[in-house]
């Protein structure tokens, strides 16, 4: 009888023991998966987006190698496919990415321009239109840390139109997304009446 009393408590206090660690280390886990990690990534080779997280799922386009792309979520240790939103929406094979660089030979933002440079980077979510207008042709949605290169005119400006409020700025789709996009593209640069002072827009070093 008291050999099972003592088997008893020694039982309880191990199911005690467990229940208390449990929601620990799983506070650790998620703590340390989300820490400091960034949605940029990069494509290592030419790779297709598909709609569904399996090989077998309709290929929505192919994103040629060194395609800057944006997750829709940090991936779990483990996962073999991950959710992009930028330059397109789908499922694409975490082998095929790497991380984006974040050595000083790295593009940075710079808050001044470098003349002649076409080089800019996405601040905000926004819209590429065919025409520089809200009821324009949409094109694709650009999510922040996107690369993209504008179009310049005589003298080292950026060809920009004013309408409906906005100012907008002209992208050169088939340097910026190539093998993807073709011609050129209109994205909202500056809200004029909301936001006149900020940009969507940031420069490149």
């Amino acid at each position: 009888m008291e050999f099972q009393k003592l088997l008893y408590v020694f039982t309880l206090v191990n199911i005690a023991t467990i229940a208390l660690s449990v929601p620990v280390f799983a506070q650790i886990t998620q703590i340390s998966s989300n820490s400091s990690q960034s949605s940029c990534r990069v494509t290592k080779v030419d790779t297709p987006v598909f709609k569904e997280p399996s090989t077998s799922s309709t290929a929505i386009r192919i994103l040629s190698a060194k395609t800057n792309i944006s997750l829709a979520y940090i991936p779990a240790s483990g996962d073999k496919f991950v959710r992009i939103k930028s330059p397109t929406s789908g499922f694409i094979q975490t082998a095929a990415l790497k991380f984006c660089q974040t050595s000083n030979n790295a593009q940075n933002l710079w808050s001044k321009p470098i003349i002649g440079s076409v080089c800019r980077q996405i601040v905000q979510t926004e819209t590429i239109r065919r025409q520089p207008s809200t009821k324009g042709d949409f094109i694709t949605t650009l999510y922040p840390n996107t690369i993209v290169f504008v179009n310049l005119v005589t003298g080292n400006v950026v060809k920009s139109y004013k309408s409906e409020n906005y100012i907008w700025v002209e992208i050169d789709l088939s340097r910026s997304f190539p093998g993807e996009l073709s011609g050129n593209g209109w994205i909202a640069n500056t809200d004029l009446v909301n936001t006149p002072r900020l940009s969507s827009l940031a420069y490149c070093r």
